[in-house]
């Protein structure tokens, strides 16, 4: 027979119902540490959030005396500049408290979960987990409930998937973070540079 060249996706192994293996365990004690820095990255978005916007009400109160010694193009790419520094510091704070909030969460549902309670419960429990996600999702409206239930879903066959989504959204607040940073640095900048002397 002769290939089209079309490779078929790998098997995928499915941890619904098994305990956690050693390298599950190793994986996520490394991401959760790692996920730890993201609280301080959000604390440190927040002052630089804050001293930017205090630059652009500095320079906007003081709109005529800035104008005389900066010309006009550059005042307003420097205002634009911070501007879009601040949104992207807001988003990557936001992302930053999504993480914090979600990591709290799993880290309590694991702590009922490893309790001789809960595994009663568990035990006694009709339905299958993947039909529990469906109806945990259902008062949230859409597109929440299509993203809570595809979440709990992935949670059921890859116990790692909220640690995994956790440290790709700390990916992006790094991102956005650095974003935030540059613009910033860049507004300073054409605004020192266009001083007329």
């Amino acid at each position: 027979m002769f290939s089209l060249g079309v490779s078929s996706p790998p098997f995928e192994m499915s941890d619904e119902g098994q305990p956690l293996t050693a390298e599950q365990v190793f994986k996520k004690t490394i991401w959760r540490s790692t996920l730890a820095t993201g609280a301080a990255l959000e604390q440190f978005t927040t002052w630089t959030i804050t001293g930017t916007a205090a630059i652009v009400a500095l320079v906007l109160s003081h709109l005529e005396s800035v104008s005389k010694i900066i010309s006009p193009s550059s005042l307003k790419a420097g205002i634009v500049l911070f501007t879009v520094s601040i949104l992207a510091g807001v988003f990557s704070k936001q992302i930053g408290m999504a993480v914090a909030n979600g990591l709290e969460t799993v880290n309590r549902l694991e702590g009922l979960l490893a309790s001789e309670s809960d595994k009663q419960l568990r035990a006694d429990m009709r339905i299958e987990p993947k039909q529990l996600m469906s109806e945990v999702s259902e008062p949230f409206l859409w597109p929440l409930s299509a993203l809570v239930r595809r979440s709990g879903e992935r949670g059921v066959t890859d116990y790692l998937a909220a640690d995994k989504r956790f440290v790709r959204l700390l990916c992006i607040q790094l991102y956005l973070n650095l974003v935030h940073a540059l613009l910033a640095v860049a507004a300073l900048m054409t605004l020192a540079l266009s001083i007329r002397s």
